[in-house]
């Protein structure tokens, strides 16, 4: 597993469209998207958009190359040991590969596990927790969404496993991200606490990934 670190105006666009989309906000506009229709932009008005994030960028008076370079050599110190609780974690082999991590201005960050790539907001405050948070997301995704989905789990149940598993980012990774803390999202609490629950017993993803679809059975 290798990240580098970009900035390109384009993906904030990209970004902007996936927070949009989230199932973790269900008709609620990020706060960049709230900002842009407040000034009577289009969403869609590509131009516009991006004329609205070069100026925020321009506000936030950031140096890009120096930015990059520090996310970069934070990252360089944890990737190595991220790399192997990860897999062991789930029990895996799988190389996640040349991942790419766009820095944008929005708090609210979007992933596409396909084409390797997420978003980190580049002045947050602490970007390691959202790595981790994201590459849990890619785990999920390549091992447990087809599964989970050829025995019926539709697209929000799976969206609503692979984010309340992220509880794994305070249980296994606290100490890298600390004092931050992965909190969730409320739509995901009352998974999270069983999942958390259910790990003191398990320690093993897959494991756990069979007790959630016990869970969704009960829930019928």
């Amino acid at each position: 597993m290798n990240l580098s670190f970009k900035y390109e105006l384009e993906k904030e666009f990209t970004n902007l469209r996936c927070g949009v989309k989230s199932l973790n906000h269900p008709g609620e506009l990020p706060k960049m998207a709230q900002d842009i229709v407040a000034l009577g932009i289009n969403l869609d008005d590509k131009t516009r958009v991006l004329e609205f994030f070069n100026n925020k960028m321009a506000e936030k008076k950031i140096g890009l190359d120096k930015r990059i370079g520090e996310l970069a050599s934070d990252w360089s110190i944890v990737q190595s040991e991220v790399a192997k609780r990860l897999k062991d974690l789930f029990r895996t082999d799988l190389d996640l590969g040349n991942i790419t991590v766009y820095l944008t201005v929005s708090k609210r960050c979007g992933y596409n596990h396909e084409k390797n790539f997420f978003f980190v907001t580049i002045d947050g405050e602490c970007p390691r927790k959202t790595i981790i948070h994201e590459l849990l997301h890619f785990y999920t995704h390549k091992l447990y969404e087809n599964d989970l989905k050829s025995q019926g789990v539709d697209n929000t149940q799976f969206n609503d496993y692979k984010e309340a598993l992220t509880f794994l980012v305070n249980t296994n990774f606290s100490d890298i991200v600390s004092p931050a803390k992965d909190f969730g999202y409320e739509k995901q609490k009352e998974l999270r606490k069983y999942l958390e629950h259910e790990w003191r017993n398990c320690r093993d993803v897959g494991e756990l990934t069979e007790k959630y679809k016990k869970y969704l059975i009960q829930l019928k």
